[in-house]
C-alpha cells in the first residue's frame, strides 16, 4: 500500500511540483491550495504525513499545524513545514511541526525526511 501525503501551499506552482515529485516517488498525494479545507481533507483522505507552507495566504501553517498536533484524533501525524524564511529564522520558530525545510528544498532531503517520519510514526504504533 503507498503512503499517503497531503500537501498545503497556496502558491499553484510549487503545489503543482510538489504533488509530480511525490507522485513519482509512489505516493497517493491530494494537493489543496485553500488551508480552509485542511479540516475536512485530513478526515476524508486520512494522510499517512502532511506537508504544508508556513506563509499561507489566509492562515499560518504554523497555527494550523499546532492545531493538529493538539487534536487527539491527529496529533501522531507527521507534518513537515516548508518555508522561504532564511535558516536563521527557522531555527526560531516554535511550532509542534516534526520537520522544517527551507525553500528551495533539496528534491532528496524532503523525500528522504517524509520517509524517515512515516516509517518512525509506524514504529510509535
Amino acid at each position: 500500500m503507498n503512503n499517503k501525503v497531503l500537501i498545503i501551499e497556496d502558491d499553484r506552482q510549487m503545489l503543482g511540483s510538489l504533488e509530480l515529485l511525490f507522485l513519482d516517488e509512489g505516493y497517493n498525494v491530494m494537493a489543496i491550495d485553500n488551508a480552509e479545507l485542511v479540516a475536512s481533507s485530513l478526515r476524508e483522505f486520512k494522510p499517512d504525513i502532511m506537508l504544508m507552507d508556513i506563509r499561507l495566504d489566509d492562515r499560518d501553517g504554523r497555527l494550523i499545524c499546532d492545531e493538529i498536533k493538539n487534536d487527539v484524533l491527529t496529533k501522531d501525524l507527521p507534518i513537515i513545514l516548508l518555508t522561504g524564511m532564511s535558516y536563521q529564522e527557522i531555527s526560531e520558530i516554535e511550532s509542534l511541526a516534526d520537520a522544517i525545510i527551507g525553500k528551495p528544498y533539496n528534491i532528496n532531503t524532503l523525500i528522504k525526511t517524509a520517509d524517515q517520519l512515516i516509517k518512525q510514526q509506524a514504529m510509535n504504533v
